[in-house]
């Protein structure tokens, strides 16, 4: 109250606000009497002062608990954060689940379709995978899916590209802005990845280390389209990359979608069974 006195009493003093117009249309007499009476005038002061010291601490309260209000909403935004990276990620190989998968080959779909780009999908399948439980344990088996869901990982490096755990032993790698000559190569790459890793599988009908089989379809969107034929292309190649002699890449184009300049080969294997 003493502050907005001295305020409206100096506004009016100096012609700013007219006298009528004033909060207190008396503080410019007032304040003519107080300077007439020092002591009232240091008291005046006084209580202003003691104002002032009483509000500090207040408006010192009241900042901190702001401070704590944004540490408390910035924890629980990195918490739920957290959470939703848990929810949307496989607990034992760290990367992509089921659900995750869904939901981001749905909308790569709509901006591949949007922007007319191509879209590829892998379907990678553990070789012999219930062979190397049996042999090594199922604990030496959870190892094995983590390596090589790592080997995929490194080998889609760009930040759009997506690996998830599809099913059991069998992982998706998603590749936007990629055809078909792209995605052969990415397969190429995985195959090499692996024989370098040289995970021991001296069980293996096929090598002495772990292998993969790869279906591989691309396909040029079209919004309304189903977007499942190109996962049931991909499961094609896969069957083939299986039935073919494993360790090995098969690729099924959809020719009513894809790219023309992607459309020359219906069928392409990668490398030979042993390779």
């Amino acid at each position: 109250m003493a502050v907005a006195l001295v305020l409206d009493a100096a506004l009016a003093i100096n012609g700013l606000v007219p006298e009528r117009a004033a909060l207190f249309p008396n503080a410019t007499a007032f304040l003519d009497s107080l300077a007439a009476e020092p002591t009232v005038i240091a008291g005046f002061a006084s209580g202003i002062a003691l104002m002032l010291l009483l509000l500090l601490p207040i408006h010192h309260v009241y900042r901190t608990r702001e401070v704590r209000l944004l540490q408390e909403r910035e924890r629980l935004a990195a918490h739920n954060a957290k959470l939703v990276r848990q929810a949307a990620s496989d607990g034992l190989l760290g990367i992509a689940n089921r659900r995750e998968f869904e939901r981001v080959f749905k909308l790569e779909w709509l901006r591949a379709a949007r922007e007319r780009q191509p879209l590829s999908l892998l379907m990678i399948d553990i070789d012999c995978f219930k062979c190397f439980n049996d042999t090594y344990g199922h604990q030496a088996g959870d190892t094995c899916l983590r390596e090589v869901a790592k080997v995929l990982r490194a080998a889609a490096a760009r930040p759009g590209d997506l690996v998830a755990r599809y099913g059991g032993e069998e992982m998706a790698l998603l590749i936007p802005h990629t055809g078909m000559e792209g995605a052969l190569r990415m397969a190429e790459r995985i195959h090499t990845m692996l024989e370098d890793r040289a995970l021991p599988f001296s069980a293996s009908p096929v090598a002495k280390h772990v292998t993969v089989s790869i279906g591989v379809s691309s396909m040029l969107p079209v919004r309304h389209a189903n977007r499942s034929v190109l996962i049931s292309q991909a499961d094609e190649g896969l069957y083939a990359a299986k039935e073919g002699g494993r360790n090995r890449t098969e690729a099924v184009p959809n020719l009513r979608l894809i790219a023309p300049e992607e459309a020359a080969p219906l069928r392409s294997a990668s490398r030979a069974q042993g390779a």
